[in-house]
């Protein structure tokens, strides 16, 4: 491992601890730089995508939601995913596709739609499927599907209606907060 990188290990457990300000110091490359770098390349050498990991899980805890989206993904496969290095952990890729999806990522939101479901957690899937309609319009076909089962695990409920509503207006300003000029 090159001096400075933080161990993979390392990093979960500080992403799981620490709040995103304490990371401000990550100096990773974007994360589609990461992925573009051979992160899931299995012929690329192990250590080097263990660096590449530690730059990612870096960027998320940094706050970065495309990085957040990215290794909630990879927590999610775990190694069955050929060339991933990090271990399947449903904690951790829970916490980090939720950051990612609160700050708009699409792809977040479906993945936690769908880990809701498997769960057994009807409400939470339906939440984050109707989320994820009202900010980017029709759904894709699968997400459709997974609407309609995680729509028939439960009856019309105005609460979810009420959180889908503050959720999507907490996202929206998040949204615009990302890509409004810096001062």
């Amino acid at each position: 491992m090159r001096r400075g990188a933080i161990p993979v290990a390392v990093a979960c457990l500080i992403l799981s601890l620490v709040p995103p300000a304490v990371a401000a110091h990550c100096s990773a490359p974007p994360t589609g730089d990461i992925a573009e770098h051979s992160l899931l390349n299995p012929s690329t050498p192990a250590e080097r995508r263990l660096r590449l990991a530690d730059q990612l899980l870096c960027s998320a805890l940094a706050g970065n939601a495309a990085s957040q989206e990215l290794a909630g993904t990879l927590y999610l496969q775990g190694r069955s995913r050929r060339g991933n290095v990090l271990p399947r952990d449903i904690s951790r890729a829970r916490r980090l596709l939720t950051a990612a999806a609160h700050r708009g990522r699409r792809h977040a939101m479906h993945r936690l739609a769908e880990l809701e479901l498997v769960d057994g957690h009807a409400y939470e899937a339906a939440l984050w499927t109707r989320v994820e309609h009202e900010i980017y319009g029709t759904a894709k076909p699968m997400v459709e599907q997974l609407h309609q089962r995680a729509e028939a695990g439960i009856s019309p409920d105005a609460h979810l209606d009420t959180e889908v509503a503050l959720k999507v207006l907490a996202i929206r300003e998040a949204i615009a907060m990302d890509t409004s000029p810096s001062p």
